[in-house]
């Protein structure tokens, strides 16, 4: 088969047009194949300065190479890529703000908050005696509710380094647990609020891209997915609604040996850094993670006290943190918020949360 030679001059235009478009080169020879064209320009580049062509012989070699360029390299218009990625992401706008959110609830009487994180569900080294009681007494006990900061499930089975050998239950038994959990909670209207754990969600968004906690949730209650911020409103029949702000976090980049409260301490002093200068400094500061459960109060008059909660686990029988952390310890601390006034106070336990509301214990033991 034959082929059309290239006249001097249709290759002097075609080196002019070195650095043109694809679309332009198949404009200006119309005539021709796009390859036709491509390939032409292609030789040039690759023997400069170019032969005259050839008009003594049309005939193809006996081989022909493959020509591995589609195109000559043209360089990325920046603005046009920024254009696009801005474009699509006025299309694609990102999750709704998880950081920050209101709840309320309608009450004469105190409630009481049981601050809890770091369950570890499926681990084999979690005190799930203690762990059944404490669920128990939140779903039975009136005017008590329950905020989760994280590491609800253990999920070591995901874990790239880990054997999984020191979990007991599979992901998926995990994960029905806290599916039920969490539907029975919500039912009883027990539920204030969930956050991302590293252990959790963290797990599940490396493997697979979301967060299985979050996906559980699915707008039921509020989930933060990282710094929280929450006012929890009271409203009385009669008076003024009394409104406790709180922040709080899984775990922050501050710790301390010496001092469990020094992350939340921190959180306190960064408050504009981390919250934002338009949330006022809250009167909680709560974190868990270290499975070292603490709180301090300061403040002299209700209104200025601020409390730090570090929440403890279930965890208890734990090799890795035995050898690097210390082992860790169960701890709910609670708050009892009063509907009249602005006056909270914080327990170490539910159970004496339960005595400072009723006045004797609660009959399920403690």
């Amino acid at each position: 088969m034959s082929r059309r030679s290239w006249s001097d001059a249709d290759t002097a235009r075609l080196a002019m047009m070195a650095n043109a478009s694809v679309p332009e080169l198949a404009a200006a020879f119309p005539d021709r194949s796009i390859d036709a064209v491509v390939s032409k320009l292609s030789r040039m580049a690759r023997t400069e300065p170019s032969p005259a062509p050839s008009a003594v012989s049309d005939s193809e070699p006996d081989h022909i190479h493959p020509n591995f360029s589609t195109a000559p390299n043209q360089r990325i218009d920046v603005c046009d890529l920024l254009s696009r990625a801005a474009t699509r992401t006025a299309k694609n706008p990102g999750e709704a703000d998880k950081d920050y959110a209101q709840v309320t609830i309608q009450t004469d009487k105190p409630i009481a908050v049981m601050k809890s994180a770091d369950w570890h569900f499926g681990a084999r080294d979690v005190d799930y005696a203690a762990l059944l009681t404490h669920v128990k007494f939140l779903l039975d006990v009136p005017g008590f509710y329950l905020q989760l900061f994280g590491d609800d499930l253990n999920l070591m089975i995901m874990h790239r380094t880990v054997s999984t050998r020191v979990d007991i239950m599979t992901p998926k038994e995990q994960i029905q647990f806290l599916e039920s959990f969490v539907a029975a909670a919500v039912e009883k209207g027990k539920l204030l609020s969930m956050g991302w754990g590293n252990h959790s969600d963290e797990f599940t968004e490396r493997s697979a891209g979301f967060g299985i906690v979050d996906l559980i949730v699915n707008q039921r209650v509020p989930y933060f997915r990282g710094l929280g911020y929450l006012d929890l409103t009271l409203e009385p029949t009669s008076g003024e609604p009394v409104t406790y702000p709180m922040a709080f976090a899984h775990k922050t980049r501050f710790s301390s040996f010496m001092n469990p409260l020094h992350g939340n301490k921190r959180m306190e002093q960064m408050h504009a850094e981390l919250f934002g200068i338009n949330r006022p400094i809250a009167h909680e500061y709560i974190t868990a993670h270290t499975h070292n459960p603490a709180y301090s109060t300061e403040g002299a008059l209700p209104e200025q006290r601020i409390h730090f909660i570090k929440c403890g686990t279930f965890k208890t029988d734990c090799t890795y943190s035995q050898r690097f952390f210390g082992q860790g310890r169960i701890g709910v601390p609670t708050v009892v918020y009063h509907p009249d006034r602005f006056e909270h106070v914080c327990l170490p336990t539910p159970w004496e949360a339960y005595r400072y509301m009723q006045g004797h214990d609660w009959e399920g033991g403690a």
